[in-house]
């Protein structure tokens, strides 16, 4: 009986042995800011944003026309444009135009037209109140935009390597509108 009294303590001092010593040779195990830095694969990438407000710009001349009846009517304004208008980059590009329109459309909701020419008749429906004149004007919508190249660092931090503005074509037929009693008026988009 002392044998087996005497081997089972033996038995459980070696395991508490084992089990002291497995946890003094355990290696640490650092964490992420421990080491002062993570790791993050290192890449470019794009943003694009607008910015400033939507700007008008004419393509032709101003038509108008004259409601005779006694209530409001819907009144068909045609007129020649005579201006083409283009995307442009404003300042120094950062590569085609086609580029930087793909850059556009594929990180905003807006669809970009590169270039709208002169010669088309274009035609406005609108509604004039009666016994005033309507007036119209076509043109464009440009909106501008910063196209601005990053690279993820491998801290996973971003650093901007170069940034581009265009003012865009983001509307190819827009009016600019306005309806009197007196002889004239200037139409707003």
């Amino acid at each position: 009986m002392r044998a087996t009294i005497k081997h089972a303590l033996y038995s459980t001092t070696t395991a508490a042995a084992l089990i002291v010593g497995s946890l003094a040779i355990t290696p640490g195990v650092a964490t992420a800011a421990e080491n002062g830095a993570q790791q993050c694969d290192v890449f470019n990438f794009y943003k694009v944003n607008p910015y400033g407000k939507s700007s008008f710009k004419s393509r032709g001349s101003t038509v108008s026309k004259y409601n005779s009846s006694s209530g409001a009517s819907w009144l068909t304004l045609s007129v020649k444009t005579n201006k083409s208008r283009s995307t442009t980059w404003v300042g120094e590009g950062g590569g085609s135009i086609k580029w930087g329109i793909g850059k556009i459309e594929a990180k905003t909701s807006y669809s970009v037209e590169k270039k709208v020419s002169a010669g088309a008749t274009v035609t406005n429906r609108m509604k004039v109140d009666a016994k005033k004149r309507g007036f119209t004007k076509p043109g464009v919508l440009y909106r501008k935009f910063v196209i601005r190249k990053y690279r993820q660092n491998g801290n996973c931090g971003s650093t901007l390597l170069d940034s581009w503005h265009m003012k865009a074509i983001v509307s190819k037929l827009h009016f600019a509108e306005c309806q009197t009693k007196r002889p004239s008026c200037k139409p707003k988009a």
